[in-house]
């Protein structure tokens, strides 16, 4: 009897709780999307591209290690290995000229770097519901958003309490920012004529007056 209430009780928190939330899903980067890497800032912004093989031999690859959130990348050439660390490196470029950097060792998009550098991680999670006795599952498209100021070393959420703590040190920049932007999920509105973040335009303009 004990028992029954027991599980009665757990299925009835489950259904005011409503949602849990588990494993999220990452779509993987092909290796064979790999160009080459960005092994700093600096290189990045000089358009310095290191390209570790030429892929033009049997073997020849660059493997991002995905799987278990490896920390490194492998790259092969004429079945000599050398090893680079994701958290050591600034980016990666693929073949269709969009570049990720790899953020907690998730590749996340260089959306924007206008003036912020904007990161996007584009994926799903698993919403599941009780329906009663019955468990049901559904993927749920989610993005994340980060930010990098200045030397760009370090990565922030990108949250209107980090902007203020630590991009926004300029103070007109600093008021006209908080009185266009009064939520976080109002800072990765795009605009829809440029393309671009609005934040990053916003900015932009103030600093171009």
């Amino acid at each position: 009897m004990k028992t029954h209430i027991k599980i009665i009780t757990i299925v009835m928190l489950l259904s005011l709780t409503g949602q849990l939330f588990a494993q999220q899903h990452q779509k993987e980067i092909k290796n064979s999307e790999v160009e080459g890497l960005y092994l700093t800032y600096s290189d990045f912004k000089q358009g310095k591209l290191t390209i570790p093989t030429d892929k033009q031999h049997k073997g020849d690859i660059i493997k991002l290690k995905q799987f278990f959130i490896s920390p490194d990348i492998i790259s092969i050439e004429q079945d000599k290995e050398t090893v680079f660390y994701k958290d050591s490196i600034f980016a990666i470029r693929l073949t269709n000229g969009e570049n990720y950097r790899f953020i907690n060792r998730t590749p996340c998009l260089v959306a924007d770097t206008s003036y912020l550098y904007i990161y996007t991680n584009k994926t799903t999670k698993t919403e599941y519901k009780q329906s009663g006795p019955t468990r049901r599952s559904k993927e749920v498209p989610v993005t994340y958003y980060y930010f990098s100021v200045a030397n760009h070393q370090v990565v922030f959420m990108l949250t209107l309490s980090n902007l203020r703590k630590y991009a926004l040190t300029d103070t007109i920049i600093h008021k006209t920012v908080c009185d266009k932007f009064t939520t976080d999920e109002m800072l990765s509105e795009i605009n829809s004529n440029t393309g671009r973040f609005v934040l990053t335009e916003t900015i932009v303009s103030v600093l171009n007056k």
